[in-house]
């Protein structure tokens, strides 16, 4: 006898399949057996552990794209991307059906069509379609309420004045002009004009042509003061401060005391207290240190000068008149790190730590006046694709992430906190790497600990750890272990004799170029 054709469903996680893939004595048997389970009328699923929440929600549009073939989502969907909101989907059907409801979802219909003029809503997934930003907007503009203390069907004002300030972010001034006129002209189209001076009044808040509303939306108020934030960066440094907060099973050391930063330290104050307004450093035990921190800081950047004529740059006060700016760039982060007091200079307060940031970007870009020495950014950037924080949202996103910080342990884990959250703001021109590790040693140097220096070697482990933790969703696991190891190192580091450190810094491979140690296979050991 010929075997029994396998029945052709899908077996996968979270996958789920409708009463049309076999007869349904077939699909009882099977339900019967434990081989599938029926999630909803018509609704199977052969995963039998996921929460029928899960899978619903997974699999909302092949759902809703079978249940109500072409609907439009809408209203509140629409605006939040069709996000499922207090366990609601809002769309818009040719139906007679009011609502469906499925296992942790219920879908709310209203009668309606999509439009194809004057301005189309998009196609989206599974044959349905997505309410335009135009329709979205004179849509969210109709009063509703909410029932039984659920979401209602659209945006309150202040969320609707939310939605089109973070619009207003994403687009160009061009495109937000172009929805303005769209939205107009959608609601002569279709009747609407009643809704009309809203819409007119929304776009003269957002321009600054009339003040915003006394109950506005806080992204609003916030875009109209210069102190909009960047929501999935602040989400982000979010997960970054509760990571942190429990790291027991992270082997990493409590800290790492440099053996000369607190005397060196309480000497450095002395001194100045005898010579008041000097502030030259006084020479009392040689240290390497500041030199080395300088000059890898600027490798790591691309800033690449031989150690005799980093050396020579630091010792004449003078950049080479070759490169100048270069030059300027190696004074500029040494004099930075170099001041035991100055690099010690931290704080809980966001506007006291923004103020240092800005003082010590304006330090070491002082020899590139184009770059706008501590002045935030005016045009995007990027590194490989990835885009940091936009230019208008720099100083309200750093204000939200710096004042996560006090959730942060001091010492190392607050350091590791201050370099992710400069780095993925990016807020400078250039220099933004070099400022960011100058911050994160401050809080080192802070609590009397080793500071970290990245060695050129270790330059490729320490890149792809930042830009894991920023792809990953703030993961900063793999960060940690990196930089818990450029803090070992250099902690053990014998910086108060030259010929020690020159010694050291070859057996370490320290001062192999990264590319090259991975044609060598060669990496960084610890003295």
């Amino acid at each position: 006898m010929a075997p029994r054709p396998a029945i052709d469903w899908p077996t996968g996680t979270r996958t789920v399949f409708f009463d049309d893939v076999a007869s349904r004595a077939t699909l009882s048997k099977a339900v019967r057996d434990g081989k599938i389970r029926r999630i909803a009328p018509r609704l199977y699923s052969a995963d039998l552990e996921s929460r029928a929440e899960e899978i619903v929600l997974q699999n909302r549009w092949t759902i809703l794209g079978r249940l109500l073939p072409g609907a439009l989502v809408a209203d509140r969907s629409a605006a939040e991307d069709g996000r499922v909101t207090g366990g609601r989907l809002f769309v818009v059907s040719d139906t007679s059906r009011t609502s469906v409801r499925l296992p942790g979802l219920e879908i709310r219909i209203r009668p309606g069509t999509p439009y194809d003029a004057p301005v189309a809503d998009p196609h989206w997934p599974d044959g349905l379609r997505m309410s335009s930003p135009e329709r979205t907007l004179l849509d969210n503009l109709v009063e509703s309420r909410r029932r039984g203390g659920r979401a209602a069907r659209t945006l309150t004002l202040s969320e609707l004045e939310d939605w089109l300030a973070r619009k207003a972010i994403a687009w160009d001034s061009r495109r937000i002009e172009r929805l303005r006129i769209n939205a107009l002209t959608l609601a002569e189209a279709t009747g609407a004009t009643r809704r009309v001076p809203a819409v007119e009044r929304l776009f003269d808040h957002l321009s600054g042509a009339a003040p915003p509303r006394a109950h506005a939306g806080p992204f609003m108020r916030a875009l109209r003061e210069g102190r909009a934030w960047d929501e999935h960066r602040v989400e982000m440094f979010e997960r970054v401060a509760s990571q942190l907060s429990d790291t027991a099973d992270w082997d990493i050391p409590d800290g790492l005391p440099a053996s000369t930063e607190i005397e060196e330290v309480a000497f450095y104050e002395a001194f100045l207290s005898q010579v008041p307004g000097h502030r030259t450093v006084p020479s009392r035990v040689p240290d390497e240190l500041p030199l080395y921190e300088s000059y890898f800081s600027n490798y790591i950047e691309g800033t690449v000068f031989t150690l005799d004529e980093a050396r020579r740059i630091i010792e004449s006060n003078e950049p080479p008149a070759s490169r100048p700016a270069d030059g300027h760039d190696i004074l500029g982060t040494y004099r930075c790190v170099a001041d035991p007091v100055g690099r010690r200079t931290t704080s809980e307060d966001p506007e006291e730590i923004i103020r240092d940031l800005r003082e010590r970007h304006q330090a070491i870009q002082a020899g590139r006046p184009d770059m706008n020495p501590g002045q935030w950014k005016t045009e995007a950037n990027s590194v490989g694709g990835y885009m940091f924080v936009e230019p208008a949202l720099v100083e309200g996103t750093l204000r939200k992430g710096l004042g996560l910080l006090p959730r942060v342990r001091p010492g190392f884990w607050r350091a590791l906190y201050m370099l992710f959250v400069v780095t993925e703001v990016h807020p400078f021109a250039d220099g933004n790497g070099r400022v960011a590790r100058i911050m994160m040693n401050a809080e080192l140097s802070a609590v009397g600990q080793a500071r970290i220096v990245i060695p050129s070697v270790y330059r490729n482990e320490y890149i792809s750890s930042l830009r894991r933790a920023s792809t990953h969703g703030g993961d900063v696991r793999a960060l940690a272990r990196v930089l818990a190891y450029a803090w070992r190192w250099t902690a053990a580091m014998p910086w108060s004799e030259r010929a020690a450190t020159e010694g050291q810094l070859h057996a370490t491979n320290a001062l192999v170029d990264a590319t090259d140690a991975l044609d060598l296979a060669v990496r960084l050991e610890l003295p």
